[in-house]
């Protein structure tokens, strides 16, 4: 991977880690935030919802698997639906460049017009930005999966 990119992905695997303002403030400054794990999804979705009345902020959330979801309940103008179409269309077309590679992409993370992800097999790095000039990186698409189980889709 690239430095410049390098330096990116672990900022933000420091900053999902750390949650310097706490789950709420993560949900203030990006919109959304997803549960910890190790937590009680539905003690925390309460904590979120008691949090966000308090201040007078809408918000949804909602259980996905064992983890909640929350996010500001807010329109989208067009321009940001289509933005966010474009970016899980290029988020799948690099999972689907990964997996031709034997890699498996586990869950993405995400910080403003960025997306990283590890391969949950060998630990290769996926990196996205979107936005007028789009760029990936990482070696889940430049290196096939070395691990014993994995083997390149070819044909």
């Amino acid at each position: 991977m690239r430095p410049e990119y390098e330096q990116r992905f672990r900022r933000i695997v420091s900053d999902f880690i750390e949650r310097p303002a706490g789950d709420y403030g993560e949900l203030l400054a990006r919109g959304h935030v997803s549960s910890p794990d190790g937590v009680d999804p539905e003690q925390w979705r309460a904590e979120i919802r008691a949090q966000a009345r308090r201040d007078k902020i809408r918000v949804v959330t909602f259980r996905d698997g064992d983890r909640a979801i929350a996010a500001r309940n807010r329109t989208a103008s067009d321009q940001e639906v289509r933005d966010e179409l474009d970016r899980m269309q290029a988020l799948r077309e690099l999972a689907t460049k990964a997996r031709a590679l034997g890699h498996e992409p586990g869950p993405w993370l995400r910080s403003d017009e960025e997306n990283i992800c590890l391969c949950s097999r060998c630990d290769a790095r996926l990196y996205l930005r979107v936005g007028a000039s789009p760029i990936s990186d990482g070696e889940a698409i430049a290196e096939p999966c070395p691990a014993p189980s994995c083997a390149p889709i070819t044909g």
